[in-house]
């Protein structure tokens, strides 16, 4: 009966829906590949607001290079949001992996038609 029910609870777990709330200040990184196919990882820091589905702050690298979050949403365990920078816009999709660290990726559209994408990990400051 114990292994019914174990098996019961984790074939329904990943069904729950994450009811958290990612306000407050994360840091982490932005993994990538630089055209050149060289690797780079860049620290980056946020501070999100979250009310209800809709998600505001800032976010960039670290220090004072923060932009504005637009369109952010969240809903269920999946964070969308884009910063528009000087160089382009960055439109990110996240999850919540627990309470504390969010992963996920980056694309980068450049005025110029340049492309590129990212992984990105936040973990949640403390």
């Amino acid at each position: 009966m114990h292994k019914l029910l174990m098996s019961l609870f984790l074939l329904i777990a990943p069904l729950t829906v994450w009811a958290g709330d990612i306000s407050g200040k994360w840091t982490g990184s932005m993994d990538m590949k630089a055209p050149d196919g060289t690797a780079q990882s860049m620290p980056v820091t946020a501070d999100f607001k979250q009310d209800g589905k809709s998600v505001t702050g800032t976010a960039g690298r670290e220090g004072d290079d923060q932009l504005t979050i637009q369109k952010g949403t969240i809903e269920d365990a999946k964070f969308t949001f884009e910063v528009e920078a000087p160089d382009g816009t960055y439109a990110v999709s996240l999850t919540v992996v627990g309470d504390s660290q969010l992963q996920g990726d980056v694309s980068f559209s450049g005025p110029d038609g340049t492309k590129q994408t990212a992984k990105l990990t936040f973990n949640k400051a403390k």
